[in-house]
């Protein structure tokens, strides 16, 4: 077996990624993601617990995200990261058959979602994390954010990223400070990671499967519902399903009847490919234009929570994406990343099952692209 998939497969059902707590164990049920295309060949880890490979991250995911998280993450990170606005759309809301308001997270600080839980994981580091340094893989995007959060408190962050990453993205990471460090593929880049980690002692902070992380992704939620206190649905996309465990917990938590509905592309499924299999796996090949959903692995703690709260993960394929986004820019004026154009996508193709003219807000997770393949889509 490739080192590289060993390593994701021990890390995947590993302590870091375990402490599931019972009730939601409980309220695991058959989900049967809803996929146009058969599920691809995935890498499947042991369904015992593996040894513990990143020992300082594992006590943070020793408790539940709650919503009472959620509204302390709110107060802590406010004074770093914007309150984006909702906003409508008549043309979109039009071809997706919806009253559609679309939040606009590409407005956020570092063009995505992710300054939301970065802000939050690294003001609850302990003084001896902070001293140590941090570290964390990510396609760019988490990247940016962990990297803005460490410059604001002057905390040592390196990012892993892979040589495929677009080139903006990694300018913009040693933009905010942080030192960056390739791997050939998204796939190969734990492995990088880890033994980085462990040669220098720093503290690795998950991309989406740190409490802290989904709890800063959860403020998002908050403020749909503060803003559209009517809101029927919420389509939102999915990579590795920080933001959209986050969301969902926050959302159900105060409004139960409001539908939630994840969006993957079809080319980095593993969310939808876990719900499945009934625990995590690992994709032994990603493709997508969506670098920022390309996630090539799930986490149990991410799964749990998208169990319990989520009504259905759909796919969309990239020429769906791609067409989504040009209607975002021509209609809303608004410059989305192709990650950031999945949840519309959905709704356009009518992958989410939503009644006419439902009250819906799709998120706009990101905007962080290059010109060249801005060009390139266009």
């Amino acid at each position: 077996m490739d080192p590289t998939n060993r390593i994701l497969r021990r890390f995947i059902h590993g302590t870091l990624c375990q402490p599931v707590v019972a009730s939601l164990r409980e309220q695991r049920e058959e989900f049967a993601p809803a996929m146009d295309q058969p599920i691809p060949q995935a890498i499947v880890g042991p369904s015992t617990p593996a040894p513990q490979l990143v020992r300082d991250a594992a006590r943070e995911e020793d408790r539940v995200v709650s919503y009472e998280d959620v509204l302390a993450a709110r107060e802590r990170i406010a004074p770093y990261v914007h309150r984006t606005p909702l906003l409508s759309s008549s043309t979109l809301g039009r071809l997706t058959g919806t009253t559609l308001s679309l939040k606009a997270e590409n407005l956020q600080r570092t063009g995505s979602f992710k300054a939301r839980g970065a802000v939050n994981a690294v003001l609850q580091l302990s003084p001896a994390q902070r001293a140590r340094g941090i570290v964390t893989l990510s396609a760019g995007n988490h990247g940016q954010g962990l990297a803005y959060a460490a410059n604001l408190f002057g905390v040592r962050c390196v990012v892993f990223i892979p040589e495929t990453a677009v080139p903006t993205k990694v300018e913009a990471i040693r933009g905010y400070g942080a030192e960056v460090r390739f791997a050939p593929t998204m796939e190969t880049l734990y492995a990088a990671m880890d033994a980085y980690r462990e040669a220098r002692g720093l503290h690795f902070v998950h991309p989406f499967a740190d409490p802290a992380i989904i709890a800063g992704q959860g403020t998002v939620g908050l403020e749909m519902i503060e803003d559209s206190p009517d809101l029927e649905a919420v389509v939102v996309c999915v990579g590795g399903g920080g933001l959209l465990a986050g969301l969902a917990l926050t959302v159900k938590s105060q409004r139960p009847d409001v539908r939630i509905i994840g969006v993957e592309p079809e080319g980095a499924a593993a969310v939808s490919h876990s719900l499945a299999a009934g625990h995590p796996v690992t994709l032994d090949r990603v493709n997508t234009i969506a670098d920022g959903l390309a996630a090539p692995f799930a986490a149990s703690l991410t799964q749990a929570i998208i169990r319990a709260h989520v009504d259905d993960v759909v796919s969309v394929t990239d020429d769906d994406i791609i067409t989504a986004l040009r209607l975002i820019l021509d209609r809303t004026k608004l410059l989305v990343e192709p990650a950031g154009a999945a949840a519309v996508a959905a709704l356009l193709v009518g992958k989410t099952g939503l009644a006419q003219g439902a009250r819906v807000v799709a998120t706009l997770s990101g905007g962080n692209i290059n010109r060249a393949k801005l060009k390139q889509i266009l």
